[in-house]
């Protein structure tokens, strides 16, 4: 069982991080993609983040100071192990590692491209083979907007810094160690991560679209992926030493690939324009290897997650 104030902590950093978003004027509260109320959201977040970057460091050092069964944790020590300074590594004799920083994401990236090998070859082959598209256009309509910065590169920032190391830094901090196992920093804080989703179900219900079944049914499973996806930045997080911007890359990628879907080669040349003799065919014959594709990168996903994540020596141990 958590002790009761490190309890509080963890608490106190899942709310801090909903409660900022319903900080803003009535008619826009419920309007999650209004600009002004993203805009107003990302404002008050980053207040908010800011203050707890001294004030859960000051926390720890506080209360590790008070426990009678952990180390005292001194507040320069428990901010830097927050991971926010790129290239630092606070458990090491030599905590200053730019070039296994570097390292360390490039790891990440490739087993995200093994995880998406389908998508990514399907993207490719979709303006290799499509004359009519381009790529530079794709990327103004999909990036240069406040969505997708608030999407691709605002939530992962916030959301790894709130979830993924300040409440996996409270564990570490302020429970001894022979106390804690991996699996219990892995998804304890991803339970709080998941949960911390629930409050669309409030959103979905102001704005009076959806059906109490579809709310339910929707923030459940939004719940469960959260979760899980939660236990993989943990051990990222854990198995590179702390270091953060490997979850937020990983993070910032999964939501833009987002959710698999079917092969956009295969629709654009079934759909939009359609091809017959031996073109179809080979659409046809992608279009199964996509599949397969998506398979393979999901069953490989264990592997990779443990010949590329990390580098034995640099892992937080317990």
């Amino acid at each position: 069982m958590l002790p009761f104030p490190t309890f509080l902590v963890l608490l106190y950093i899942s709310i801090s991080y909903v409660l900022p978003l319903y900080a803003t004027s009535q008619p826009e509260r419920s309007k999650r993609d209004n600009p002004r109320t993203i805009k107003s959201r990302m404002q008050k977040l980053t207040i908010m983040l800011i203050s707890n970057l001294f004030l859960v460091p000051f926390l720890h050092s506080k209360l590790s100071k008070l426990s009678s069964t952990t180390s005292h944790v001194s507040f320069k020590d428990a901010f830097f192990g927050l991971g926010i300074i790129p290239g630092y590594y606070a458990a090491l004799p030599d905590p200053w590692q730019f070039g296994q920083f570097v390292k360390d994401l490039t790891k990440c990236v490739a087993m995200l491209l093994t995880l998406y090998c389908g998508p990514v070859l399907d993207f490719v082959l979709y303006h290799l083979l499509n004359p009519k598209s381009s790529v530079l256009e794709d990327f103004y309509h999909e990036f240069l907007n406040i969505w997708s910065f608030r999407n691709f590169i605002f939530a992962p920032i916030t959301e790894e810094i709130f979830y993924t190391s300040m409440l996996l830094t409270t564990y570490l901090n302020l429970i001894p160690h022979s106390q804690l196992s991996y699996q219990q920093l892995y998804w304890q804080p991803s339970l709080f991560f998941g949960l911390a989703h629930a409050h669309h179900a409030y959103e979905q219900f102001q704005e009076g679209s959806m059906t109490t079944i579809s709310i339910l049914l929707t923030t459940c499973f939004q719940i469960l992926y959260t979760t899980l996806f939660g236990g993989l930045t943990k051990f990222v997080f854990v198995r590179t030493g702390g270091n953060l911007w490997c979850c937020v890359i990983l993070h910032a990628l999964c939501n833009i690939m987002g959710f698999p879907g079917p092969s956009r080669l295969n629709l654009h040349f079934t759909v939009v324009d359609k091809k017959a003799g031996r073109f179809s065919k080979l659409v046809s014959i992608w279009n199964k290897c996509y599949f397969a594709l998506l398979f393979v990168g999901l069953i490989s996903l264990k592997d990779t997650l443990q010949s590329l994540v990390g580098t034995p020596g640099y892992r937080i141990t317990l």
